[in-house]
């Protein structure tokens, strides 16, 4: 086509045409006429169609390719047999690259992560996930199946910077927008007080809002990096750290909310409104809500809105979710669950699903005594000889 007409003609026929990465759409004509440009268009169906107005000529044009013009999933698609599922995406952690392969693409893990590896610049280490997190620690197993194995890995998220050692820590990027959503409803005079903390995405992100945190994880390497994350980020005074059982700091945030009568407790907590408790275990942290049986007396119970997260795969999750929190309080909704309400967080599998149960602990006292007078009393087993670890 003439190339005074090939601005016009991009601006209103620009969806058809050729687009392929490292491909520019507009070329030279083949003959060296200088007044004349060959744009490019695609095989689409209908854009022959389309474009059959376009003052030109058609041509064929040879547009050499190579890999680099094609996407991972692309190569995949033709190097994997037909009709297997190709990889679609991966988890980015920072220069690695979390996969989860299924049975039938295992024979092909090396190829799949060569591939992956090649067509991401910014990934150096490919690795593909072994089965479930079964640890008390959170750790991930998983094979390395490209790159070099180098697992510390620094993350951005929230405005903030998390370095960890993936291999020794619990990660999930998917979580980022959860991370953001529970921070939001925290306010600057609230506390947070997360429980089940890892290496901090709920914690130094609250403390650099300006939230007063206490943040607590059983794994040594996660309570280490959570130390790190929080003075990497300028928030080590708001931020307190621990390394205990989950139950253990439960109970400990207990007598701390028990000291603000003295001034030296009103200085250390540095915040009057409600104390958000995250228990973002999702496997096992509602057996945790038991620790909140013997809260007492009224001024410190009636403060704590709890966020605990578990799975389900109920029909009806939501509700199933509510069920198993009211169950391990030991309680009925109406003695202890106030205000309570239940947010989808995703998808995780086929017919399981992941949910946030929050709720404001009501008066426990004042529960019990109800209780008591309708003779349906319960026993304390908050301190059961199964005790479970975050």
């Amino acid at each position: 086509m003439p190339a005074k007409d090939l601005n016009a003609v991009t601006k209103k026929y620009k969806d058809h045409r050729y687009a392929r990465k490292g491909v520019k759409p507009v070329v030279e004509d083949p003959q060296g006429d200088k007044a004349k440009k060959v744009w490019l268009i695609s095989d689409a169906a209908g854009t022959a169609e389309a474009v059959r107005e376009v003052a030109g000529e058609r041509v064929e044009v040879d547009v050499p390719l190579t890999h680099t013009n094609y996407t991972a999933y692309e190569i995949l698609c033709d190097l994997l047999p037909v009709g297997m599922t190709v990889p679609s995406s991966f988890e980015g952690v920072g220069h690695i690259a979390h996969i989860n392969l299924k049975d039938e693409q295992h024979k092909y893990r090396f190829l799949i992560g060569k591939v992956i590896l090649d067509k991401n610049p910014a990934i150096k280490t490919v690795v593909n996930k072994l089965g479930t997190i079964g640890s008390e620690f959170r750790e991930f197993q998983f094979e390395l199946l490209a790159g070099v194995p180098e697992y510390k890995a620094t993350v951005r998220q929230h405005s903030c910077t998390f370095t960890f050692n993936y291999d020794k820590v619990y990660w999930n990027s998917r979580l980022q927008t959860e991370h953001t959503r529970l921070v939001e409803i925290i306010g600057k005079d609230d506390i947070l007080a997360d429980v089940m903390a890892g290496v901090g995405p709920f914690a130094v992100p609250a403390a650099k809002k300006g939230i007063r945190v206490f943040s607590n994880d059983l794994n040594p390497e996660s309570y280490a990096a959570m130390v790190q994350n929080a003075a990497a980020n300028g928030v080590a005074k708001r931020c307190t750290c621990s390394n205990l059982d989950g139950r253990v700091f439960v109970r400990n945030m207990r007598d701390l909310l028990l000291t603000e009568a003295t001034e030296e407790g009103r200085a250390f907590l540095q915040g009057n409104g409600d104390v958000h408790f995250s228990m973002n275990l999702p496997a096992t942290a509602v057996e945790f809500l038991d620790a909140f049986r013997d809260w007492g007396p009224e001024a410190a119970s009636s403060r704590a809105v709890i966020h605990v997260y578990c799975f389900s795969s109920a029909v009806d999750f939501k509700a199933d979710a509510l069920r198993m929190a009211q169950e391990h309080l030991g309680s009925t909704l109406a003695a202890q669950i106030a205000e309570p309400s239940v947010h989808h967080v995703r998808n995780v599998a086929p017919k399981k699903e992941m949910c946030c149960v929050s709720f404001r602990l009501a008066s426990l006292d004042a529960s019990r005594k109800r209780k008591r007078a309708d003779g349906d009393d319960h026993p304390d087993s908050s301190d059961s000889k199964h005790s479970r670890t975050t």
